[in-house]
């Protein structure tokens, strides 16, 4: 774990999130086991850059808004860049509670080459009726056209190896906004990188300091929309879908 800390960058992509990103920065800092916190600002009109860097973080910006999946793909190839060994991947609009890292890289530890998701799924009823919905709808999709099953696919609290990141750098995933978090679980199973979640709190409401960026109904058609197109190229892929259905999820209980 010694060795793992010292090359672990966190990655946060924000807009408008001045409210937040302070704290979330700060909170992260604290965690030992992070080696450093990159911010990329996705053209916010607010004080998100400044505030940020103030906390200590490195701050990317964006000129305008170009959507959540190029600023990922910016900060973690920026971590990598800088020596990353592990990458993660955090929201902040304090959704994802930083404290919850430690699990996570306890997980990553004892399944290496494997990307680290923080699943809400064990408390996911505590979330909005139509957001429930629309991630489960999502994880059925997803899980299929990556061949084995996946626990909340949509959630940005994740850790994804390095080298998973360096192999997708000479054809990063093309989808835009949220659905490019959806694609990156596709193309990383595709290269022999499968997923394995952590419970983590479903956190909503007051905590949240602003209306979620997400839509469920816009970016869930956009999502499907993209893994039809991938399985219709890939001839619907019928054994992807019965690994999905049949395989259980890999869990880390601890």
């Amino acid at each position: 774990m010694a060795r793992m800390a010292a090359s672990v960058h966190v990655v946060i992509p924000a807009y408008q999130e001045a409210a937040t990103i302070g704290v979330i920065v700060s909170r992260c800092r604290m965690l030992p086991e992070v080696s450093s916190v990159v911010v990329v600002d996705d053209g916010s009109c607010d004080d998100t850059a400044r505030i940020a860097a103030e906390n200590g973080a490195t701050v990317l910006r964006h000129p305008h808004n170009v959507g959540k999946g190029a600023s990922l793909m910016r900060g973690m190839l920026a971590a990598v860049q800088a020596g990353a060994s592990h990458i993660v991947t955090l929201d902040g609009d304090c959704q994802h509670r930083p404290e919850d890292l430690p699990r996570l890289l306890e997980c990553s530890r004892q399944w290496p080459g494997h990307i680290i998701i923080g699943s809400r799924r064990a408390t996911g009823y505590d979330a909005p009726r139509a957001r429930f919905v629309a991630n489960r709808v999502a994880d059925f999709w997803i899980s299929w056209a990556a061949g084995h099953p996946i626990d909340d696919s949509q959630s940005g609290f994740r850790i994804y190896p390095a080298n998973l990141v360096q192999q997708l750098e000479t054809r990063p995933p093309k989808a835009p906004g949220f659905a490019f978090e959806s694609e990156i679980l596709i193309e990383a199973a595709r290269l022999g990188f499968f997923t394995v979640a952590v419970d983590i709190p479903t956190v909503y409401g007051p905590a949240v300091q602003r209306a979620s960026h997400f839509q469920p109904v816009a970016d869930i058609t956009r999502i499907v929309l993209m893994v039809a197109r991938k399985l219709l190229r890939a001839g619907m892929y019928p054994i992807g879908l019965w690994r999905s259905l049949t395989l259980q999820p890999l869990r880390h209980c601890r």
